[in-house]
């Protein structure tokens, strides 16, 4: 074979070699535009995703404070709630303050009248507790009349012209000992569920030798003269700390009186709220330390 013919095989083959690989290239070029379009699609994918979640990250804080805002209104609207009841319970109880509730007192079996209750009740203030000049506005039973029928007569609301009436029957409550008659204050179904959970802590502390009371809803609990060597203190969980039904603190000879200047005594039975003989020596002390104030 010549020269000649191995040029013109040789410039066949580079040009078929040469044919081949632009085609590669071209088909190189190819796919890296479609990677290179995807990759756009996914940048910008990509950002429109971030995009979102910066929004949602700003909605996230929006709503969050939206949250705080709202949680600091409902707490708001809570305390002024509970601040509205508070003054309810009081202003019905300031209603009431005329009131007093005598459980114990025999009653009819069938067809007593608020005019025969009244009756009932004023021999009970005359006989026993020596005050015969109290005038009753009105004396009625509460509750079913069926229970009338069982050994456990209803209790009785007394209603007194003068508020220092009742406060008289109360200073002479220790008179009833013995009778099964027992005298309480008349207050609103959620004070009495105040003192009720209070009863446990002023047992304790009477049978710990100390002085325990209440003051409306407040439970007090004093060191008695012999054991002063420790200030007294109100009891622990007490539900009206500084509010308008606080009581008095004693601290050696000083004494911190409540805004609205009530006192009552109660004594430690915890089934119905009793004042009775029970709470003599309590009753007296704080008769005394009236007496002085």
């Amino acid at each position: 074979m010549d020269l000649d013919a191995v040029k013109v095989l040789l410039e066949s083959q580079e040009r078929t070699f040469r044919s081949a690989l632009e085609l590669v290239v071209e088909q190189w070029k190819e796919r890296i535009r479609l990677v290179e379009g995807k990759m756009t699609d996914l940048t910008k994918s990509l950002e429109f995703s971030q995009a979102e979640i910066l929004d949602l990250k700003n909605n996230e804080k929006v709503l969050q404070k939206l949250n705080k805002d709202k949680q600091v209104a409902v707490e708001e609207l809570q305390s002024r709630v509970a601040e509205l009841n508070h003054r309810l319970n009081y202003q019905e109880d300031y209603t009431r303050r005329n009131n007093l509730r005598i459980s114990g007192l025999k009653e009819q079996p069938v067809g007593e009248t608020w005019e025969q209750t009244a009756v009932n009740v004023s021999k009970i203030l005359e006989d026993k507790l020596q005050l015969p000049s109290v005038n009753l506005e009105r004396a009625h039973r509460v509750g079913p009349a069926a229970a009338a029928a069982s050994s456990h007569p209803r209790a009785v609301v007394v209603r007194f012209k003068n508020f220092s009436d009742p406060e008289a029957a109360i200073r002479n409550a220790s008179k009833l000992k013995g009778t099964g008659i027992y005298i309480n204050e008349d207050l609103c179904p959620a004070s009495l569920e105040i003192k009720k959970k209070q009863f446990p802590l002023m047992k304790k502390a009477r049978e710990d030798g100390k002085i325990a009371f209440f003051r409306h809803t407040r439970l007090i609990i004093r060191e008695r003269i012999d054991q002063r060597s420790s200030s007294s203190v109100p009891a622990a969980g007490s539900p009206h700390v500084g509010a308008g039904f606080s009581g008095w603190v004693a601290h050696g000879d000083s004494t911190v009186r409540p805004p609205d200047g009530t006192e009552r005594v109660s004594s430690e039975t915890t089934g119905d709220r009793r004042v009775s003989g029970d709470s003599t020596g309590c009753q007296q002390r704080v008769l005394r330390d009236r007496k002085k104030t």
